[in-house]
Formats: structure tokens, C-alpha cells, sequence
């Protein structure tokens, strides 16, 4: 005699386990907000460790990798941020990309060209200029005080 597993408490079960696996691969992979033109994209994230390694994987889809710390002197360590303004600025002085509330970790894929960055936090700015070259990443980093 055979005995079957197809009842509502093993449908139940698969149910569930398909949901948890999905959830599992939301967290795992962020979603990649995309600017009007569709050739520019970002992703945002690096909470906690495995959400940080996950990114530093897919970085190199990108063309631009930004981190975003701040110094705490009282313990002498950097420590990640995510309350930070992001603003891209084409070599014409159009942004193309504002995002508010980044970090730690955003990445960005934007044409070749001349760009602007600004990463505004508590009031205070930051500004580098970057180019951007076909198959070239380029990691920057911003950080402020305390």
C-alpha cells in the first residue's frame, strides 16, 4: 500500500515554501530603478553583510560603484550610511539621475561620458567628476564626519 502526500496540508506546505523562496529572492537581488531613456539604470543597497557581498558581486554590471560612510572618531572606524542625496549630472549640466535616501552601496550604469556626481548628506555636499568608459568600473567613495 502506497500512501499519497497530495492532500491540502502537503498543497499547504509547497504554498508556502514557494512564497518564502520568492521573498528569499526579493531580498537577495534589489530592485534597479531606471531613468526616462531606459540607458540609465541604478541599484541601491549593502544592508547587513550578505545584502553588502551581493552587491560588491553584481558591481562589476556596473560602470560606477559609490559607497557612502561616515567617520566616527570616537571609534576610529568608518561606518556605512544610508540617508544620502544622489544627484548625476550629464557633461551638459542635465541631471540625470536624482535619488534621495541612498546607501551605503549604489550603483550606477550610465553612457560613456563626462558626469558630475553630488552625494548631499545632512546638509553638506560632495562633489566628484568622473568619466565613464566602455568595459572600465570605477569605485568612488564618499565620506563625511561624524
Amino acid at each position: 500500500m502506497t500512501s499519497s502526500r497530495s492532500g491540502p496540508a502537503a498543497r499547504a506546505f509547497f504554498a508556502t515554501a514557494l512564497f518564502a523562496c520568492s521573498i528569499v529572492g526579493a531580498v537577495a537581488q534589489p530592485p534597479v530603478a531606471r531613468a526616462p531613456g531606459d540607458t540609465i539604470s541604478y541599484i541601491n543597497g549593502g544592508f547587513g553583510q550578505e545584502e553588502a557581498a551581493r552587491m560588491r558581486e553584481i558591481s562589476a554590471e556596473f560602470p560606477v560603484g559609490l559607497t557612502f560612510t561616515r567617520h566616527n572618531g570616537t571609534q576610529n572606524t568608518d561606518e556605512f550610511v544610508a540617508d544620502v542625496n544622489v544627484r548625476v549630472r550629464d557633461s551638459r549640466g542635465q541631471t540625470v539621475v536624482a535619488a534621495a535616501g541612498q546607501g551605503p552601496i549604489f550603483l550606477l550604469r550610465v553612457p560613456d561620458g563626462t558626469y558630475a556626481l553630488e552625494a548631499e548628506r545632512n546638509g553638506e555636499v560632495k562633489t566628484r567628476r568622473i568619466d565613464v568608459v566602455g568595459g572600465r568600473h570605477q569605485e568612488i567613495a564618499f565620506s563625511w564626519a561624524g
